[in-house]
C-alpha cells in the first residue's frame, strides 16, 4: 500500500507489522519485547488524534523505537540500575544501541526528506524577484528583524512585509505543487 494511502496510522502499522517487528528485534534481541513494542505502537496509532504525518512509515520507526528504549528504562529501574551502573552490565551494549537509536537525530527517511524539500524551496527562492529574494534572504537567512531588512534597504517596513508575504506565498504554492502538506 503506497505511503499516502493510509487512512490511519494504525493501518499504516499494519501495512508495516513485520518489519517494524523486525527493527525492534535487531535493536532488543527479544522476540516479546519486539511484539510487545509494536503492539503498544499500534495501541498508540490508533489512538491518536493527531494530523496523519508525511511519512507515515518513518513515524513509526521513530515511535518504535521509542517504546522500545521506553520498555529497556522500565525494566533498568525495576532492576534498580541506574543509567551509570549500566556500564559494568553485559547486556546494556544493546540497550545504549537502542537508546542512541531512539536519540534525537533523525532517520535516513526524514533526512532524505528534508534535502528534497530544501532543494524545492532553494529553486523557489532563486524563482523569486531580485528585491524580494533579498528581502526574504535577510529576514529568514539573516535572522534580522522586519526594520532591521528595511534600514539596511532603505525601503519601507510595508514594503519588507509585502516582500515577505510574496515569498511565503510562493514558497508554499512550490511545495504544495511537489505534493508537500503545508
Amino acid at each position: 500500500m503506497p505511503q499516502g494511502s493510509f487512512q490511519s496510522l494504525a493501518q499504516a502499522v499494519e501495512a508495516h507489522y513485520e518489519e517494524l517487528r523486525r527493527f525492534v528485534l535487531r535493536r532488543t534481541g527479544s522476540q516479546a519485547l519486539a511484539e510487545d513494542v509494536v503492539q503498544e505502537t499500534w495501541i498508540r496509532a490508533s489512538t491518536s488524534a493527531g494530523a496523519m504525518p508525511d511519512n507515515p512509515r518513518a513515524y513509526l520507526y521513530r515511535m518504535a523505537g521509542n517504546i522500545a528504549v521506553d520498555h529497556l528504562r522500565r525494566v533498568r529501574r525495576q532492576e534498580g540500575l541506574e543509567p551509570a551502573a549500566w556500564d559494568d552490565d553485559p547486556l546494556s551494549v544493546s540497550d545504549r544501541a537502542l537508546l542512541e537509536i531512539a536519540s534525537s537525530e533523525p532517520i535516513a527517511d526524514e533526512v532524505a526528506a528534508a534535502r528534497e524539500e530544501l532543494a524545492i524551496l532553494s529553486t523557489a527562492i532563486r524563482e523569486l524577484p531580485e528585491k524580494c529574494r533579498l528581502v526574504f534572504l535577510l529576514y529568514r537567512g539573516e535572522g534580522l528583524t522586519m526594520r532591521e531588512v528595511a534600514l539596511r534597504l532603505d525601503i519601507s517596513e510595508k514594503t519588507v512585509e509585502n516582500h515577505l508575504a510574496r515569498a511565503m506565498v510562493h514558497c508554499r504554492r512550490k511545495l504544495r505543487e511537489a505534493g508537500r502538506k503545508v
